[in-house]
């Protein structure tokens, strides 16, 4: 590793496990960002020293309050910044005389408002910086959400922990994402939003999540970068070790102009951006659910696959041709039933064994009374070395028009979820989005999937998104064999 970039590794390491915190601009009032990092702080269980500070205030959230930097008797570690632009100098200067390591400024309003005085305040800003070797995150950022170190910039956010590391300029860009992708069972080993982007950039955090061990697949959202060539050397390091996802935000001309007055980022060229990706191997979205699927594909999915043969099993005919489709489409295999699993079938239900393909469409099982399952042709093929992957829909629509439906819904999703839990294969499980006005229904679907997601399996919304993940999860692994 060469000096430079373990420079990155120690600089950024620091910032993300502080041994003490000062919140700069803290506040009594529950509707303020001031507020929220010290609520964070004391309800994530963050264990160093956290100092608000508040020019009039003697106590905030059951912590003492401190006037200014200087009057606190500790050591501080990492700066937040909620205070107004035209005091950060000030601050900095604070910063210098307290041996502060690291600030993180929540405060905007610099060079992405477009005007010169507020560019030329950002630059000054990183002189001093620079001058009192304090290193800068942001400006105009949300900063650091890391559970598993008690540090989060909103309360309500999620408490899971996990192995994924995620990078965005964008400040609700992190939280839709953390939101979002918790229901789906990621957790994360930290997850940072860099605004601005003045001296930390997403090339020192993808450096340092690169080089961590706690960290198995790589998040970002990138609206533009100043250093091109820094930016291309450190994702095409990190993409070399692990899968690396980024989603480009400005690739239309619309949307470039708005991450000029976003995160003031310059976004470049989508074409010379694609090429770019392509040339280091990271993995490129176009939203936040793509984003979210590979997420839960490179964590979830388990162990590699060893081929690209998949075996789909559940849903009626409609869904089974839609999986052939789909997989298909995303230039995976679909075989026919080898001989073993139709032999097996023939045992149970000699009146369907030529009947039954892959995908397996349940409709002909469950109307024929049949001594065969979805679950038990699922298994089958867990057991076979003629499939890789493996696809078991759910099929929650056609359950839930039936007697006794929540009943036989979950126990489908039981029956699953433990084959899932046994087998050493990749298996995407595919149950739709309770977006039922009855009730009982809403309740029924989100109990299934619930119960897929706390046995830690991975679950997709359509069977098209589970392939497409899915496709992606081979070829990666496939070109890091």
């Amino acid at each position: 590793m060469s000096e430079s970039a373990a420079n990155a590794i120690s600089d950024v390491g620091a910032l993300l496990r502080p041994a003490s915190i000062a919140v700069v601009g803290a506040s009594a009032n529950p509707d303020s960002p001031g507020h929220d990092y010290v609520r964070c702080l004391v309800e994530f269980g963050f264990s160093g020293p956290v100092y608000p500070v508040h020019r009039r205030e003697s106590e905030i959230l059951g912590l003492t309050a401190y006037a200014d930097l200087d009057a606190i008797p500790g050591d501080i570690e990492f700066v937040i910044s909620c205070i107004p632009s035209g005091g950060v100098l000030e601050l900095l200067d604070s910063c210098a005389r307290k041996g502060v390591r690291t600030v993180q400024l929540f405060t905007g309003r610099f060079s992405e408002t477009g005007r010169e005085e507020d560019a030329e305040l950002e630059r000054e800003v990183l002189r001093r910086a620079q001058a009192a070797n304090l290193r800068l995150l942001g400006p105009n950022c949300m900063g650091l959400h890391d559970p598993g170190w008690g540090i989060s910039f909103r309360p309500d956010l999620p408490r899971r922990t996990g192995p994924v590391g995620f990078l965005s300029q964008s400040g609700n860009n992190t939280t839709e994402v953390l939101i979002h992708s918790d229901v789906r069972g990621i957790g994360y080993r930290a997850a940072v939003s860099y605004g601005n982007a003045l001296d930390l950039d997403a090339a020192d955090l993808l450096t340092f999540m690169a080089g961590d061990g706690e960290t198995r697949a790589i998040g970002a959202y990138i609206e533009g970068v100043r250093a091109g060539r820094r930016f291309l050397d450190a994702l095409g390091g990190a993409a070399r070790s692990k899968p690396v996802i980024v989603f480009k935000g400005g690739r239309t001309g619309a949307g470039a102009r708005s991450a000029v007055s976003h995160t003031s980022a310059l976004a470049g060229s989508n074409e010379v951006w694609q090429g770019a990706l392509r040339q280091t191997g990271a993995i490129e979205v176009h939203s936040q659910d793509e984003l979210i699927d590979l997420f839960v594909a490179f964590t979830l999915l388990g162990e590699a696959p060893s081929g690209d043969r998949v075996g789909a099993v559940g849903g009626g005919g409609g869904r089974a041709v839609q999986a052939a489709d789909a997989c298909t489409e995303e230039g995976l295999e679909v075989p026919p039933l080898s001989e073993d699993i139709r032999s097996q079938i023939r045992e149970r239900a000699p009146d369907l064994w030529d009947w039954i393909g892959n995908p397996v469409d349940q409709s002909i099982l469950a109307g024929s009374g049949a001594g065969v399952s979805g679950a038990a042709v699922l298994e089958m093929m867990a057991e076979s070395p003629d499939f890789d992957l493996l696809i078991a829909n759910v099929g929650e629509d056609w359950v839930l028009g039936r007697p006794d439906s929540g009943r036989r819904l979950m126990h489908i999703v039981e029956r699953f979820a433990e084959i899932g839990v046994r087998c050493r294969k990749p298996v995407a499980y595919v149950i739709g989005p309770a977006d039922s006005p009855d009730e009982a229904r809403w309740r029924a679907v989100e109990g299934a999937r619930t119960l897929l997601i706390d046995a830690g399996l991975a679950v997709f919304p359509t069977v098209e998104r589970a392939a497409w993940a899915l496709g992606r999860y081979v070829r990666w692994h496939r070109s890091h064999a």
